[in-house]
């Protein structure tokens, strides 16, 4: 009981101190903290890392996986130089994701999802959107948090990053961030001559079994080698709430000195 009542005056306390860091836009933030809590979520986890994201000077950010904004709307404020492109398949989560970024500049969204083919995909539809997924969910997610146990089969459209290419303009630094619920690996493939102008890669990594058919740390660790980017550590970790083990992370991969194929 008493961790539980630490855990929920620690994420209190997150929300309610990030507006400090950005005073320019503490009245706005300070706002959505309890009004909009879910669009100032990602900001309050990206706030610490901050210094690490401005130190790479990322010009282009390419945001799969957008869901409703809240990470291209922290990139706003952690990078408001930035061009945030962002993906997202499912409509009503596109249509507030529109709405959410809608008075930002240098941002643009795309309705699809991304992956290693173009056309439509058989996607789930989960209750608990932010799990929602292009694969089925296994028991132990379920099981984890009882909130996602709903989904239906919807269909959506995919499109390829490395067929998308023509409709970006990418400004070195470019980093691209994936979070796709087990489907990352069929977004990298899918992006193969994209990664050569990417310089890092933020990518949501699974060490237990989420979703079926999904991608491992191995796995996604494994082809990103291969493709002349070097593991340098994982920003966040998504911990079990029933036995505190370390289900997902994000994972931060940056393109190997010299590897680059293209001009900057």
């Amino acid at each position: 009981m008493v961790e539980k009542l630490l855990d929920v005056i620690d994420k209190a306390a997150g929300y309610l101190l990030t507006p400090f860091a950005y005073p320019g836009r503490f009245l706005p933030l300070l706002g959505l903290t309890f009004s909009q809590r879910s669009l100032v979520r990602e900001l309050v986890h990206l706030t610490p890392h901050r210094k690490w994201y401005r130190t790479q000077k990322f010009a282009t950010i390419l945001d799969v996986g957008a869901y409703i904004g809240a990470y291209a709307y922290a990139m706003q404020h952690i990078l408001p130089d930035a061009q945030v492109y962002s993906f997202e398949p499912l409509p009503a989560s596109f249509a507030t994701l529109q709405k959410n970024m809608q008075k930002l500049q240098r941002w643009q969204g795309f309705n699809t999802a991304v992956g290693e083919s173009n056309g439509s995909l058989e996607f789930w539809q989960n209750d608990f959107s932010a799990s929602s997924s292009a694969l089925p969910m296994e028991d132990l997610h379920r099981e984890t948090f009882p909130q996602t146990e709903v989904s239906r089969k919807v269909n959506v459209a995919v499109a390829r990053l490395d067929d998308l290419a023509p409709e970006l303009k990418l400004i070195s630094p470019v980093l691209l961030k994936i979070d796709v619920q087990g489907f990352e690996l069929s977004v990298l493939r899918g992006a193969e001559e994209m990664l050569k102008q990417v310089d890092c890669v933020v990518c949501e990594v699974s060490y237990q079994p989420l979703y079926k058919g999904q991608a491992s740390f191995s796995e996604v660790y494994q082809f990103m080698l291969q493709h002349g980017f070097t593991y340098q550590g994982s920003l966040e970790n998504l911990v079990s709430p029933l036995d505190g083990s370390i289900m997902q992370s994000d994972a931060v991969f940056m393109q190997s000195t010299g590897s680059q194929e293209y001009e900057r």
